[in-house]
């Protein structure tokens, strides 16, 4: 029931956002997500015994989105403003030596994870028909995670990786890959007509797969810092990176097949 209402509260206006909402306001939605996750991800290296630059990775994580939003220009220079900084607040905050590239490592890594993956929504939502594309990756993900889960609580029997994720099952695995597919078929009849079917549903089926590689990546790093969930933020479902873990993969990964495919 928690699950329940904590979607009933936020799916309808993320939707709206996405498909009613203009270009500045869906940036400022995919910043907000985005500085709550660099919170949840710094929340979880402390936990690890390594102290990042939370509120520098912050601003450079908003930076980097506004690279995004500009159709992803100057990406090279943010690259070395940002290791510039992130030695610089080490510098400043005269920290442990021995701690140092830890510390610098994973501030640039929790920025690339979280913000870096986040902006190529930015892009797809550029992309003629964009938002109907975002609104494609939300149907495939959510459609693949619940049947991935209800799936796997169902008829699960053999485990994929139990030291990464000790729930997960191959049975789970193929039942979101089902879902996901589902989630394509819905789109090409729906609201993607002008694309073909099979690119529909072959971009699905990539989507969906890698996707469930963004789940683990998550599983691996709450598993690292000894928690559950990376917060408590919705009730029932976890933090914002426990919703997200799987659309930062697969956000890259339909930009790309669009790019070379349509």
């Amino acid at each position: 029931m928690k699950r329940i209402l904590s979607g009933a509260v936020a799916i309808p206006l993320i939707l709206g956002i996405t498909l009613y909402g203009s270009g500045g306001l869906f940036f400022a939605m995919i910043a907000g997500v985005v500085l709550v996750g660099i919170y949840e991800f710094f929340s979880m290296t402390d936990k690890m015994g390594i102290e990042g630059f939370g509120i520098v990775a912050g601003c450079l994580s908003v930076l980097l989105l506004i690279c995004f939003y500009l159709g992803g220009q100057y990406l090279p220079e943010w690259g070395v403003v940002s290791l510039i900084a992130l030695t610089l607040a080490w510098m400043l905050t005269e920290q442990n030596i021995k701690t140092a590239l830890d510390q610098i490592s994973y501030s640039f890594l929790g920025i690339l994870y979280v913000a870096g993956l986040s902006g190529y929504f930015l892009l797809i939502h550029r992309l003629p028909d964009g938002a109907h594309w975002v609104l494609f990756l939300f149907l495939i993900t959510w459609l693949g995670d619940s049947a991935a889960y209800y799936g796997g609580r169902t008829f699960g029997r053999r485990l994929i990786a139990p030291t990464i994720s000790p729930g997960k099952t191959i049975e789970g695995a193929l039942f979101g890959l089902l879902g996901s597919l589902a989630g394509g078929l819905i789109a090409a009849f729906g609201f993607l007509q002008e694309t073909s079917l099979w690119h529909c549903l072959l971009a699905a089926l990539i989507c969906g797969t890698i996707g469930q590689i963004g789940d683990f990546a998550e599983s691996i790093l709450k598993r690292t810092a000894g928690v559950k969930d990376s917060s408590g933020l919705f009730p029932g479902h976890g933090g914002f990176l426990d919703r997200v873990d799987s659309l930062l993969f697969a956000g890259p990964a339909l930009y790309l097949y669009h790019r070379l495919f349509l």
